[in-house]
């Protein structure tokens, strides 16, 4: 991993004497540092660096757009926006440190009101960009990660993305049984059209974060129960509701909270044409993009858990009828 000065000078728009990486941090299509820069003029400071090539290129300038073009026009929950470079065949990504602002990640150890805060925050950034979903950052959709509502034709994409790598995955998870395996193929043969159904009209539609988790992407300060959110490379056009499907994915024990909190997030985003029934049913059909997303990242563990939540939650209802209806 390195990190030269000279790109970091061209992201900070500043000159730089030297670079340090202090830290270095597990991810899965960039390296990622903490780095200490000295500058020439100007105290000396901490930042997080985000450093992409190949594979990683096209969701690093995803999130560069949503810093330039997205975070200046609403009082968001993102880290604060220090600079970047582009070289063409590199993105370097330049945030505020949030670990020296006294942020930390929690896990699984959340507690009640950082979950219902954490939630609130969510739903504030699903009400900004609500109906808003021509306010894409990026023309480059992203298929394997977090299925997306718009373009209707990336719908299908995605469907036939996990079926190719469902090939792999299940060749090497032995240890999942023939009704397990079962379910995948039961579930993409119809989740499609019924996705595809559901967005026509591009009605109830906002701009989800596709990747909110407590396990690395969501930070609280102590006191504080609205967290500040990194990570925002799958932002997309969603089903809101998503989002907070994809959190409690990491929470097995609070699955049962499943409802309560789909209720609090609802009150939250206050948008007056967007029913409880359709809510309570995105909510349910989005638990099948936590199945599929287990299926991209080659996980028993996550699959499993994905086929819990469907039965718990019901998602199959979803499946068949009118979309959004009970």
């Amino acid at each position: 991993m390195t990190f030269q000065a000279e790109a970091v000078a061209a992201a900070l728009g500043t000159s730089v004497r030297g670079v340090e990486v202090v830290d270095t941090f597990a991810a899965s299509a960039a390296d990622v540092a903490r780095l200490a820069v000295r500058r020439t003029a100007g105290p000396d400071l901490t930042v997080i660096a985000k450093l992409a090539r190949g594979d990683g290129l096209a969701a690093a300038r995803r999130e560069v757009l949503f810093f330039k073009q997205l975070a200046p026009r609403w009082q968001n929950p993102a880290p604060q926006y220090l600079g970047a470079h582009d070289t063409g065949d590199g993105v370097l990504l330049l945030t505020e440190d949030l670990g020296t602002s006294g942020y930390r990640v929690i896990g699984t150890d959340v507690s009640d009101e950082q979950l219902y805060g954490a939630t609130e925050v969510i739903a504030g950034v699903h009400a900004h960009f609500w109906n808003a979903t021509d306010t894409v950052p990026s023309p480059e959709p992203s298929v394997t990660s977090t299925a997306q509502a718009w373009p209707p034709d990336v719908i299908s994409s995605h469907a036939t993305a996990v079926r190719n790598a469902a090939d792999e995955f299940f060749a090497n998870a032995t240890e999942l049984e023939p009704a397990e395996r079962a379910v995948l193929g039961e579930v993409l043969d119809v989740w499609a059209p019924q996705f595809q159904a559901r967005v026509a009209g591009r009605r109830d539609l906002t701009l989800i974060h596709g990747d909110f988790h407590f396990l690395g992407n969501i930070f609280f300060a102590d006191g504080d129960p609205r967290p500040k959110v990194i990570d925002w490379s799958e932002l997309k056009p969603g089903l809101g509701p998503h989002d907070v499907a994809y959190s409690l994915s990491a929470l097995p024990d609070r699955q049962g909270d499943a409802e309560e909190l789909l209720r609090h997030y609802w009150k939250a985003l206050n948008v007056p044409a967007y029913g409880w029934d359709l809510c309570s049913w995105d909510f349910r059909f989005s638990v099948f993009s936590n199945l599929f997303q287990s299926v991209f990242q080659r996980s028993v563990r996550w699959y499993r858990a994905a086929l819990t939540a469907i039965d718990t939650l019901d998602s199959r209802s979803t499946l068949s009828g009118q979309p959004g209806s009970t």
